[in-house]
């Protein structure tokens, strides 16, 4: 089926859904409004003195009481469906061209040290992060952010990466029902500091909570033994009120310390549904690939050199049972009632340092995993949302290679862009081309692929083989009055870069647009000589656009030529026409005349 028919199908049956549910959610409200009305209205009755009045009022109670909690879990059954409407919507909107609308870019791991984040559009507005981020915890953010880097891992851990990334896209529903889930975990939310409050050790030292933990069963009980006894005549009816306002005293007394331990409880209340909802999703995916079946072991407690822990979603739904009953004992009545009753502080305290000495030391090992599955389901997208992907090829060449067969932009529509090929290895590629004829889109499209691939995702493309190689970029250069750079020093610190790496040996991509283009034509073609002779060598695989021509008779240090091709354009009808098609050779045309007068500067 058409990927995006599957999820315009999608689409269409979770509005009916909803609809649907909608009417059902008004009938049960109906019910329960007249079931309460009626409820009244008998007991009424009972007290004029119609005996069965009582009868039919408690059973009409009891009615009330179970459609409320009926209508409670149908509410939570309507909020999944909307939660996997909103994951649809998010992929049909990557199809459709209006992801770049969505609120999520990366603009926060855009760093100056690495400038390839902002010329290769890794990060920020229409970028790939925008493009591909589906995880909703602030680490999974941080771990696709950490994934597409310009100096790749190791091979076998990409490889590992790229297995679970197939899979996982091998299953469009699996993968829609696990966006779907993430979606009850909060915008950008992050279970990490919870993780670390609760490895301090000594809570349960405190005194009042000491005291109590001993002494919890047993004073409840005292005041109902008391009510007995009074009833029996053997002691005076104060004396059960006296030791409930004792248990309530003891509660106040201790409520500092209870409260320092049970804090973190209301921070994270509303998320720890959603992450049990996603863990117990996870906990039964049954998986192939040797990454996702070691991250499942996790969620499992199956920890490899540990014994058999507790599940995640059980233990995130008994801190999320905790976490609700502290949210009802912020309640000033609550509060009174169940700790006179029960001293409800006291086992909460006891019920959460349990949580803590058995699952709370598995929390950290379960939410690693949980970033490492949303960063490979963002990694997935690719795959989810476009007809056309493969997966990359990893070669093992020492030197710099890269071949490509209609290898697209992931930012650019499918249908809209427009495919190039590529063959090349160790050497210094000159391009040159009128403008907007598609230079810098293709350098772009080489790079950004590669970091896709290094990253474990399909890429758009018929075939896209390449070596591991560290990427370097100078495209999107601009200057900086703050610091006194101008454009040209700033290009020039990013080439200086680029020959201070060369000499580490290590396989290197650079990608220079229009080169040293802040100067004068001859500064400019004397300092470009200069810097293709540095980067061209067996180990560095550089591309260089320019529009002048004469770099184009460049040779390297050993005198060998350089590789020259073009993008260039016709006209028709008096218009500008590309079809940004790499083709070898130098550029014979240029249409910046053309352009000029178009814009009316000259005639």
């Amino acid at each position: 089926m058409d990927k995006k028919v599957f999820f315009q199908k999608q689409h269409k049956e979770l509005r009916d859904a909803l609809l649907k549910a909608g009417k059902i959610d008004s009938r049960l409200s109906l019910w329960r409004a007249l079931s309460f009305v009626l409820a009244v209205l008998a007991l009424a009755a009972g007290y004029d003195g119609y005996l069965a009045g009582y009868a039919a009022g408690a059973a009409l109670l009891a009615l009330f009481v179970l459609l409320i909690r009926r209508h409670g879990r149908f509410r939570q059954e309507m909020a999944a469906l909307q939660e996997r409407l909103q994951a649809v919507e998010a992929f049909l909107a990557r199809m459709e061209g209006s992801w770049r609308e969505l609120v999520l870019d990366g603009e926060d791991f855009l760093q100056e040290e690495r400038p390839q984040g902002r010329d290769l559009h890794l990060f920020g507005r229409a970028s790939l992060f925008q493009y591909l981020c589906l995880a909703r915890t602030l680490g999974g953010r941080e771990r696709l952010a950490e994934v597409l880097s310009p100096f790749p891992g190791s091979r076998d851990v990409i490889l590992l990466r790229q297995e679970a990334v197939a899979e996982l896209a091998k299953e469009p529903q699996g993968a829609l029902k696990l966006a779907g889930l993430l979606q009850a975990v909060p915008e950008g939310h992050d279970l990490g500091p919870l993780a670390e409050k609760i490895k301090g050790e000594g809570a349960e030292e405190a005194l009042p909570c000491r005291v109590l933990g001993k002494l919890r069963y047993v004073l409840p009980l005292l005041p109902w033994l008391a009510l007995a006894l009074s009833l029996a005549g053997r002691l005076p009816w104060e004396a059960a009120f006296y030791l409930w306002g004792l248990n309530l005293l003891l509660s106040l007394w201790a409520a500092g310390a209870h409260g320092a331990i049970l804090s973190p409880l209301l921070e994270i209340q509303q998320a720890l549904r959603g992450y049990a909802g996603v863990f117990a999703f996870l906990e039964t995916r049954e998986n192939k690939s040797l990454y996702l079946r070691d991250l499942r072991r996790h969620f499992l407690g199956e920890t490899e050199g540990k014994d058999r822990g507790m599940k995640a979603s059980e233990g995130l739904a008994r801190l999320a049972g905790l976490a609700e009953l502290f949210l009802y004992r912020q309640n000033i009545l609550a509060f009174v009632l169940l700790n006179a009753l029960f001293l409800m502080d006291s086992h909460l305290t006891a019920g959460f340092l349990r949580w803590q000495r058995g699952a709370g030391c598995q929390l950290s090992g379960w939410l690693s995993a949980l970033q490492e599955m949303e960063m490979l389901l963002s990694l997935a997208v690719p795959a989810l949302t476009r007809e056309k992907t493969v997966l990359p090829v990893l070669l093992e060449d020492s030197a710099p290679r890269l071949r490509a067969r209609g290898a697209e932009s992931l930012l650019i529509e499918e249908g809209r862009a427009v495919g190039n090929g590529a063959d090349f290895a160790g050497e210094s590629i000159i391009i040159t081309g009128s403008n907007m004829s598609g230079k810098t889109t293709y350098l772009r499209t080489l790079a950004g692929t590669a970091v896709l691939a290094y990253a474990g995702a399909a890429v758009p493309a018929e075939s896209f083989e390449v070596s591991l190689m560290d990427i370097y970029t100078s495209i999107q250069v601009s200057d900086d009055l703050s610091k006194g750079i101008s454009t040209f020093y700033a290009e020039l610190l990013r080439v200086r870069q680029m020959v201070e790496a060369a000499g580490q040996g290590r396989p290197m991509l650079c990608c220079i647009d229009e080169i040293f283009k802040g100067t004068n034509s001859a500064d400019r073609i004397v300092g470009a000589r200069a810097a293709i002779e540095h980067l061209t060598r067996p180990h560095i695989l550089a591309f260089i656009t320019t529009h002048d021509f004469e770099l184009c008779e460049l040779q390297g240090p050993e005198g060998q030529p350089l590789r020259n091709f073009h993008f260039e354009e016709h006209y028709e009808d008096d218009k500008i026409k590309f079809d940004f098609k790499l083709k070898e050779g130098r550029c014979t045309t240029t249409n910046a005349q053309y352009l000029l007068k178009m814009a009316g500067i000259i005639y």
